[in-house]
């Protein structure tokens, strides 16, 4: 080893190129040494950060529910209207049609009633989401469901042969109520479902009304 070194140092360019050699090292040394005690830097306190909402938070961030009316029944079914609702500025026609024959009197009717063309029983749904505020039956218009909601909307379901809810149950739009039938007082109508609409107490047509905001209705 001795005589190794002792030949470098008669060798100029050897000797040089022997000392880089060792700098080079050196410096490799420190600098790796400096990389492995430096600290891991963190996020800066004061920055915010803001998670991705995913494709759920999205719908629910600022999004207000706002619920159109729909038909108290499948609308893609084959149905007819078979009970108009009265207004003095209908035709003769539409009128004729809406007023219901019970004995020896008429009276003109306040909702709309809805049959299958085929005369078949069909499920009668919620045409808004709300609360069953009431389950009752009468003599003149059977079994009925009344739906409301915070709007101060209330829908009702005449002539019912089955109830599905109870009052109080709490129901989604399109949730099945019970099964069209016939009423006492307007038995020529056959199987159907007399619906009726009404804001802040006042009747609405059905017919007008259906596809209109909830919160629109006037």
């Amino acid at each position: 080893m001795k005589n190794w070194i002792k030949k470098i140092g008669q060798n100029k360019f050897q000797f040089f190129f022997f000392v880089g050699i060792v700098c080079l090292l050196f410096v490799a040394i420190i600098v790796g040494s400096i990389n492995t005690n430096k600290p891991v830097e963190s996020p800066n306190d004061d920055t915010t950060v803001t998670p991705t909402p995913t494709p759920d938070d999205e719908e629910n961030v600022g999004s207000v529910s706002e619920e159109f009316v729909s038909m108290p029944f499948d609308a893609t079914l084959e149905y007819e209207v078979v009970r108009k609702f009265y207004e003095k500025d209908a035709s003769i026609e539409d009128q004729t049609k809406s007023l219901i024959k019970y004995q020896n009197s008429f009276r003109t009717s306040t909702g709309t009633s809805y049959a299958l063309t085929s005369g078949e029983y069909f499920d009668v749904v919620s045409a808004i989401a709300g609360t069953v505020t009431e389950v009752s039956s009468s003599p003149l218009f059977g079994n009925y469901v009344v739906v409301s909601n915070d709007d101060e909307v209330k829908t009702f379901y005449y002539g019912l042969s089955e109830v599905c809810v109870e009052k109080g149950t709490k129901v989604l739009q399109g949730v099945k109520l019970g099964v069209a039938g016939t009423t006492t007082v307007d038995s020529e109508t056959g199987i159907h479902v007399y619906f009726q609409i009404s804001k802040s107490g006042k009747f609405l047509n059905p017919e007008k009304v259906i596809g209109t905001k909830t919160k629109e209705l006037k």
